[in-house]
C-alpha cells in the first residue's frame, strides 16, 4: 500500500526524471537530488531503492484502477466518460513510458508483473464501457481494443520531441485534434452533435490537457 501524503510529493518528483532515465541506472544520491531532499531525509521515508520503485508502481497502479470509478459513473453521460477516459490515457502515457515499462519487466519483474495485472484490468473495464456505450447506441460498432491501442500508439508518438517540429504543430493542439477525431470515430450522430455543440465540455477537456501537460513539464 502507499504511504500517506509526505510521500506522494517525493514521488511526484521522481516521476519526470524515470520517465527518461532507468531506474535501474540511478543511484540513491541522484534520487534524493530529483527528491529535493537529502540522503539521511529520503532514508526516513524509505528503507531501499525498492521500496521507492514500490511506492512508484503502487501510484500508478492507483492510478489505473481509479478509472473504474469514471467508467462506472452513470451520472455522467457516455461522452462525458469518454473524455475523462481519454485524459486518463494520455495521463499513462506521459508517466508511464517505453523506457521505465522495459526496465521494469528486465530488472523489477515482480513490480512489472504487478503493474501489467492492473493494465489489463484497465483494458477489461474500457472494453466493458465501450461495448455498453455500443448496446446503449451512444457509440459506433467498433473494435475497442483497437480503438485503446490506437490512443496509446498515437498520444506516445506526439511525445516524441521530433514530431511537433516535423508537423509544425504544438503538443496540446495534437492532443485535442487526435481527441475531436477519436469523437467523430466513437459517437453516434446523435451523441456526436451533442457533444459537438456542448461548449463547456470541449473547454473542460483543453482546460484538462492544459494542466496536465503543464504538470508534466
Amino acid at each position: 500500500m502507499r504511504k500517506p501524503v509526505g510521500i506522494d510529493v517525493y514521488i511526484q518528483k521522481i516521476k519526470p526524471v524515470i520517465r527518461k532515465t532507468k531506474f535501474s541506472q540511478l543511484k540513491i544520491d541522484e534520487i534524493a537530488k530529483a527528491m529535493d531532499i537529502s540522503k539521511v531525509t529520503l532514508y526516513k521515508h524509505f528503507s531501499s531503492k525498492d521500496e521507492i520503485l514500490e511506492q512508484v508502481t503502487d501510484y500508478y497502479i492507483d492510478f489505473l484502477q481509479s478509472s473504474d470509478n469514471v467508467v462506472s459513473d452513470e451520472s455522467l453521460s457516455y461522452a462525458e466518460r469518454f473524455r475523462h477516459t481519454f485524459a486518463q490515457s494520455l495521463i499513462g502515457v506521459l508517466y508511464v513510458s517505453d523506457l521505465f515499462l522495459e526496465d521494469l519487466r528486465t530488472y523489477y519483474p515482480h513490480h512489472y508483473e504487478r503493474l501489467a495485472a492492473a493494465q489489463q484490468s484497465r483494458s477489461r473495464n474500457l472494453q466493458s464501457f465501450f461495448e455498453a456505450g455500443m448496446e446503449r447506441q451512444a457509440f459506433n460498432r467498433l473494435n475497442p481494443q483497437l480503438f485503446m491501442v490506437q490512443d496509446d500508439a498515437v498520444l506516445r508518438r506526439f511525445l516524441d520531441p521530433a514530431f511537433s517540429i516535423q508537423h509544425d504543430i504544438t503538443l496540446k493542439q495534437a492532443i485535442l485534434d487526435f481527441y475531436r477525431m477519436k469523437q467523430y470515430q466513437l459517437l453516434t450522430p446523435a451523441y456526436l452533435h451533442a457533444a459537438l455543440e456542448d461548449q463547456e465540455d470541449q473547454s473542460a477537456l483543453e482546460n484538462k490537457i492544459a494542466q496536465i501537460l503543464q504538470n508534466f513539464s
